[in-house]
């Protein structure tokens, strides 16, 4: 017999948390296919809950494909989030109109589902407005569905969610990618009746260096859960509000479903190209790259910034911020032996003012002996500024030879592992993207920044007393040396 209390319990959990919900929806749509309990999918429901109470207004997800994504953004989510308020107004769209209809139907047979009935009682569709391309409550909410590029004109809502924006035939088209930003840009974003509340969720798997989540990314205005389907490096995910998960490099998403070897496969059958991609979230730029993320080392975690013989920063200027232009990048380095490791990447795009004070905080925070900046276009007037704020350790740089040849210059102390980089940190995943993509990339900011850097020890701007090479930790500290000329580094 059934105990009444309990099962009030479990209604109760379904309605306060996503995940469970997720489950008992996958085994009310899917009966018969098992369902796997992964970290990803729970990492999916903790953002997606954050969005729901008012937390995150700008979410993008990426993940590879057949990983309940989409069941759970477009599918279960919308339903979940009616039933905690029927008067919500929610707006799905795919790149077709099949596909946005298919996951409305899915939606709708959850909603009709006596689980969910039992869950949400409170919610009930008008008979006479439900149709699949629009489910309405007797509350006059609704879950509309449509596609990208569709007219929305005279349609607004609580919650827009992207899912799928692209056909990968489609995105290789300069013109589809431009169109697609354009809709999304004027039209999407337009839509949402308050825009001080409202949220807007993309969910998509990469397919081009310049598709849609691309181009979002670069705004910085994008919570970003990127989960890749071999991951890259050590880092940390959201699981709940208290709770994360340390996913170790290498490791498969969901092993259960798909383990390495079968991934290895699928890279075999589709090309590296496109699984790097859509499996690994990292779409390379036709061309190649001279940097593999590979030849980047590890910082040892056991180090302190005491450790380190010298501290220097490397400005890298931009002009003016705007979407499609670049970026100021400030990169910090410790110097240890032979060792340049990669403490800290700051990437914005802000007036002079704002970005001098910027730069005075990194000063204060890291102490630097050294400070680099391209003195070129807006970035002579910066260091004359910065130089003014302290002269001390401030030092101009004039770039010879193009971009491509400074970091080719630079490549070989990338491959015998002297550039290290954090097991972890917030700016990791975005610079080894950029670096990866290099030259071919849509920016190239932090690489300038980082070919900048790794420039001042060809030309001896750093040296350590007692020693022609750097040494470790208890050796006399670093003494820096400037030469005469500051302006011509050939």
């Amino acid at each position: 017999m059934t105990d009444p209390s309990a099962a009030k319990d479990v209604r109760s959990l379904y309605r306060q948390e996503l995940f469970p919900f997720v489950h008992r929806a996958f085994l009310e749509l899917r009966p018969g296919t098992p369902f796997h309990e992964g970290y990803h999918v729970r990492a999916i429901c903790h953002a997606l809950e954050r969005v729901e109470r008012g937390d995150v207004r700008r979410l993008l997800i990426l993940l590879p494909p057949r990983h309940l994504k989409s069941f759970c953004a477009s599918v279960v989510f919308p339903a979940w989030a009616l039933g905690r308020n029927p008067a919500r107004r929610i707006i799905c769209m795919s790149y077709g109109l099949d596909l946005a209809e298919g996951f409305s139907r899915d939606s709708r047979r959850l909603i009709d589902s006596a689980p969910y009935r039992g869950v949400f009682p409170g919610l009930q569709l008008d008979p006479k407005r439900s149709s699949v391309e629009e489910l309405r409550t007797t509350r006059h909410g609704f879950r509309m569905a449509t596609s990208s590029g569709g007219a929305l004109t005279g349609r607004g809502g609580d919650l827009l969610i992207l899912d799928d924006p692209s056909k990968a035939a489609d995105v290789a088209s300069e013109t589809h990618r431009d169109k697609l930003h354009q809709w999304f840009t004027d039209t999407v974003m337009t839509r949402l009746d308050n825009p001080k509340m409202g949220a807007v969720i993309v969910v998509a798997q990469r397919l081009h260096h310049d598709d849609l989540p691309g181009r979002l990314i670069a705004t910085r205005g994008w919570e970003v859960l990127e989960l890749p389907a071999i991951a890259r490096c050590d880092c940390k995910v959201s699981l709940t509000d208290n709770l994360d998960w340390n996913r170790e490099k290498g490791t498969a998403l969901l092993p259960e479903h798909m383990d390495i070897p079968q991934f290895e496969e699928k890279c075999r059958e589709m090309g590296t190209r496109a699984f790097e991609a859509q499996y690994q979230q990292a779409p390379q730029p036709a061309g190649g790259s001279i940097i593999k993320p590979e030849w980047f080392g590890e910082i040892p975690e056991n180090l302190r910034l005491g450790d380190y013989e010298a501290i220097t920063q490397s400005w890298d200027t931009a002009a003016i911020p705007g979407e499609t232009n670049d970026y100021s990048v400030c990169t910090t380095w410790g110097l240890l032996g032979n060792h340049m490791d990669l403490l800290d990447v700051y990437r914005g795009q802000q007036l002079q003012p704002d970005l001098l004070r910027i730069a005075a905080k990194l000063r204060e925070k890291w102490k630097p002996n050294l400070i680099m900046v391209e003195s070129v276009g807006v970035g002579t007037g910066f260091a004359q500024q910065l130089e003014r704020q302290d002269r001390k350790g401030v030092r101009w740089y004039t770039p010879k030879g193009s971009k491509v040849e400074r970091m080719a210059i630079q490549s070989p102390k990338l491959e015998d592992g002297q550039v290290r980089l954090p097991r972890t940190a917030p700016w990791k995943e975005q610079f080894l993207a950029e670096a990866a993509a290099f030259p071919n990339g849509k920016y190239d900011d932090q690489v300038d920044s980082m070919s900048q850097a790794l420039f001042a020890l060809d030309c001896n701007l750093v040296e350590i007393r007692h020693c022609s090479r750097f040494k470790g930790p208890g050796y006399p500290k670093a003494r820096v040396l400037y030469p005469r000329d500051q302006t011509e580094h050939g």
